[in-house]
This record gives C-alpha cells, sequence and structure tokens, in this order.
C-alpha cells in the first residue's frame, strides 16, 4: 500500500512538472532592428503590431538608437536621414499602439558601440576604442560603419548617458524600458581598459539604469550577464566583471555572446533567451530555443525579427537596398511578415511559446489547419515545410542562401573545383521545388498559390543561369 501511494504521488508530481514546463512563457514578443528598417513607415509598423498580436506577443524590442532624429547629436542619424522614422518621427505614436494590443516595448542599443553611438567618433576620434594591437579601431558596421568608443574615457561615458537620456526621457517616455544590449563583436584593449572593460562599460550601465528607475520605478531593464560573472566572454577571450547585481535587472541570453548563467538567472526580475529562429532559421530552430529557454527556468523566449531594408555598406559603396528577409519581389517599405516562409516561423514561434513541450508532430498538425483549412493532407504540409526550408536554409544577415544565387553557387563550384556529388543536392532541391510549383500552380488556395510563387521563383533562377 506505502508502495502504491508513493508511485501515486510520484505520478501526480510528473504531470504536474510536465503541465508547468507546457506553460506559456510569461515574456513572448520579438527583436526587431528598428534602425536598420528604414523603409517602413508607421502605417506598416501597425501591421507588424497586428501580426506580432496575432501571434500572441506581449513584448518588443525596438532597437532604437541610430534611428531617431537627436538634437544633441545629430551626428548619431546622419547615415540614415532616410529612415522615415528620422524623416518624421512617429514612434511614440507606434509605442501606444502596441501598448493598446498588450505589447510592451523597450528601447535598445549598444553602450559605446553599434548604431548611433558608433558615429559619434566620426566627430570625435580620439575617443576611438583600441584593438588588441594597440591600434586605433577600424571603420566597421552593419548599415551604421563607424568606430566603437573607450569607455574608460569620460567623454564617451558623458556622451553614451546624455544620448540615451534624450531617446527614453525626451523622445520616447511612453517606453516600458531599456535593452541595453552589450557588444558582441569588439572591446577596447587601451591601458585603461585591458582586464577592465566590463568594468567601466557597467559604470555606465548603472548609471543609466538609475537614472531610468529614479523616474520609472517600473521600468524594465534588460542587461547581459557579463557584468557579474568572471566566466569567459565569448568571442573577446577575455574574463567578465565581478559587480554586485541588482535584482531589480532583467538578463538577456543570447546562443552567440551570452551565454545562459542559471544562478544569474535565478536572482533577475525576469531572464530572457535569445535567437535568430525566425529571421534566419526554420521551425526546430525555434523549438529548441523555447524548450532550451524553458529546460533552464527562464521567464521568456524571444526571437529576432529583423527584415532589413537598409543598405549593407560604407558611405560609397554603392550597394543596392536590402530587401526584407531576401524578398526581391517586394514594393519598398511593404510589410513583410505575411509572406508564407515567414508566417511558418510565425506559427512556430506562437505555438512553441504557448507550448514548449509540443511535439512536432502536434505542430505539423496546427500548421496545415492554419494554413490550409481542416482537410491539409500530410502532402501540403511536407510541401510548405520543404519551401520555407529553402528559404532560409543557408541564409545569412545580408546574404541570401546560395541555392537562391545559382550564377554565384557555380562560379564558386568551378573556382573550387567541386565533386559532382557536392553540387547534386542543391540539383535535386530545384528539381523538387520544380514538382512543388507545378502541383500548387492551378490552385486557387492563397496559401497554395504562395507554395508555386515562392517554389517558382527559385525555379526560375535557375532556368535563367542554364
Amino acid at each position: 500500500m506505502k508502495r502504491c501511494l508513493h508511485f501515486l504521488f510520484f505520478l501526480a508530481a510528473t504531470v504536474m512538472v510536465a503541465a508547468a514546463t507546457n506553460e506559456p512563457f510569461a515574456i513572448r514578443g520579438y527583436y526587431t532592428t528598428f534602425m536598420r528598417m528604414p523603409t517602413f513607415g508607421l502605417p506598416e509598423w501597425k501591421q507588424m503590431i497586428d501580426c506580432m498580436k496575432e501571434d500572441d506577443a506581449n513584448f518588443l524590442i525596438l532597437w532604437t538608437a541610430g534611428g531617431f532624429r537627436s538634437k544633441a547629436f545629430p551626428v548619431t542619424w546622419r547615415y540614415n536621414a532616410e529612415h522615415k522614422n528620422v524623416e518624421q518621427d512617429y514612434a511614440r505614436e507606434l509605442i501606444d499602439y502596441a501598448h493598446t494590443k498588450g505589447i510592451r516595448v523597450v528601447l535598445g542599443f549598444t553602450p559605446f558601440a553599434y548604431d548611433g553611438a558608433n558615429q559619434y567618433p566620426l566627430e570625435h576620434p580620439e575617443l576611438k576604442a583600441t584593438q588588441k594591437s594597440g591600434q586605433p579601431a577600424n571603420l566597421w558596421g552593419l548599415h551604421a560603419w563607424g568606430y566603437n568608443l573607450c569607455p574608460a574615457e569620460q567623454a564617451s561615458q558623458k556622451f553614451m548617458r546624455e544620448y540615451v537620456r534624450e531617446m527614453f526621457f525626451d523622445f520616447y517616455p511612453n517606453a516600458d524600458g531599456l535593452l541595453i544590449e552589450s557588444s558582441d563583436y569588439a572591446i577596447c584593449y587601451c591601458a585603461d581598459c585591458r582586464g577592465k572593460f566590463f568594468d567601466h562599460e557597467f559604470a555606465f550601465v548603472r548609471q543609466i539604469s538609475d537614472d531610468v528607475w529614479k523616474a520609472r520605478s517600473d521600468a524594465l531593464i534588460f542587461v547581459y550577464p557579463r557584468y557579474f560573472s568572471t566566466n569567459q566572454v565569448p568571442e573577446f577571450s577575455v574574463s567578465g566583471s565581478r559587480q554586485k547585481f541588482d535584482p531589480r535587472w532583467s538578463l538577456s541570453f543570447t546562443p552567440h555572446s551570452a551565454p545562459i548563467h542559471d544562478d544569474l538567472a535565478k536572482q533577475a526580475r525576469s531572464s530572457v533567451y535569445w535567437n535568430d529562429g525566425l529571421t534566419i532559421g526554420t521551425p526546430a530552430k525555434i523549438r529548441d530555443g523555447a524548450q532550451l529557454a524553458r529546460q533552464r527556468g527562464l521567464s521568456g523566449y524571444i526571437t529576432s525579427c529583423e527584415p532589413f531594408s537598409c543598405i549593407d555598406g560604407p558611405p560609397g559603396s554603392n550597394k543596392p537596398r536590402l530587401k526584407p528577409f531576401h524578398m526581391t519581389w517586394l514594393r519598398d517599405g511593404e510589410m513583410p511578415l505575411s509572406e508564407l516562409p515567414v508566417r511558418v516561423n510565425r506559427i512556430a514561434y506562437r505555438e512553441w511559446t504557448r507550448q514548449p513541450a509540443l511535439a512536432d508532430s502536434a505542430f505539423h498538425e496546427i500548421l496545415g489547419r492554419e494554413l490550409f483549412g481542416p482537410n491539409a493532407g500530410a502532402q501540403k504540409i511536407q510541401d510548405v515545410l520543404y519551401v520555407q526550408d529553402c528559404w532560409f536554409g543557408e541564409a545569412d544577415w545580408f546574404k541570401s542562401p546560395r541555392l537562391h544565387r545559382p550564377a554565384d553557387l557555380k562560379q564558386q563550384a568551378e573556382r573550387e573545383k567541386w565533386p559532382a556529388e557536392r553540387l547534386q543536392p542543391y540539383l535535386d532541391r530545384v528539381k523538387r521545388l520544380r514538382e512543388i510549383a507545378l502541383r500548387h500552380e492551378h490552385s486557387t488556395n492563397i496559401t497554395e498559390r504562395q507554395l508555386h510563387d515562392v517554389s517558382a521563383w527559385i525555379v526560375r533562377q535557375w532556368d535563367e543561369t542554364k
């Protein structure tokens, strides 16, 4: 009898744990690089907010530095003068609109680096960071080309604090807080920063956090774990800092630059895991991100939603403007989140943040029902997942997959003397995409028409290179 009671107790506990692991995340939403999406005005952004509401999102990172018309530091947006929000500021109205949909908005920026901040040394070169070699920082960027700053310089600290205060207090006081995204590409190695870089960066983080909380005690402020742990910091081969953690902070963890720190996560107000699953990934990557966040007990899982429409290159590069998600058929400024490959990832995000333990088979049923109706059938579901994988497989932030660029692919194969079997998988994909395009060519179903259109677009690139 006792053994039976123990078993029943164990079974009940197991059921309770299973139920808890399958509950929706408290924080669900998207990381958007607002500053690298210059062609979208307020109407298109409202459409994107509507899509996010459909996806059960309640949280949005609006990476804003470099994308607003700072009065104190015009150099921070001059490179981005054609951005719709720089031309006519609408972000405050956008934040209000998000609030009507139950979505909290935090403003994103990177201390002493990346968009906005990296423009300041163009006018103040004495503040450039130092490389490992001892030379000043190189010109570098993603759309915003500039130099990272040395945080040991008081003038750098003063600039960062005034710039972020202007963004938060003067321009967008209706925002719900900040994401302080520590750099993942460069730090300073000058004599003052060597071994102390994150101490200097933290001095600003502490100060701006106090400024915000003094005015708004409820404000969300997301920071990175590297200020509170001497663990090795990926990318830089240096140790983090050992500062005192304030439990009012929330924590952001990433797979490439800020690994999950379990002890810190337990101390934080909230904690989220981030990956690029929606923008250059697949449903499987989204599933894995959600399940990892749940396994580690984090408050939320967010994913990148970054339909770049900027130019990838320094001034004078004459590069063309990027199309969101590499979809060349989109008109400039056209809202892209309803396009089929993106929609598949959005449904995956919604379902795995609702139920992190959801089985793949159950997701496929939901996907088929939503895209094709109650009688989807296995073939249509397989087709849509295959096309989605062909769209994002091997994709990069600024470059479409090689499958989409057969001329480049064939040149690479000739240059590197590829054996036939290395090129064959691409040819096999084109063959199957041709079959999918033909199968759905005359359908009147909207999703099947999109299946045809996307498949036929890829096939056409190959046909035109024969």
